[in-house]
């Protein structure tokens, strides 16, 4: 499982954007398709909180859906890159 603080600020600790894009370059194709599938969950759960105003922290809605989005970017990049 991926731990997703390594690549967003949480538990006191912040990421900078550059350590963030490094993180993501760094990472196997496993790894960031991994990634993908262990921040569904997280992301639904946010969601559903921010529907119903319960959310702890909802600028973190934000920060995943940046990431989710580096991520494909760096997938589609590899992609181009292979063909």
């Amino acid at each position: 499982m991926a731990d997703l603080n390594n690549y967003l600020s949480g538990g006191g600790k912040s990421v900078k954007l550059r350590d963030q894009r490094d993180r993501v370059r760094a990472a196997s194709d496993d790894e960031l398709q991994e990634l993908l599938r262990d921040v569904q969950p997280e992301m639904l759960q946010l969601r559903a909180q921010a529907a119903l105003q319960q959310a702890a922290n909802p600028s973190r809605i934000g920060q995943i859906r940046k990431l989710v989005a580096r991520v494909h970017t760096e997938i589609s990049a590899r992609a181009s890159k292979a063909a």
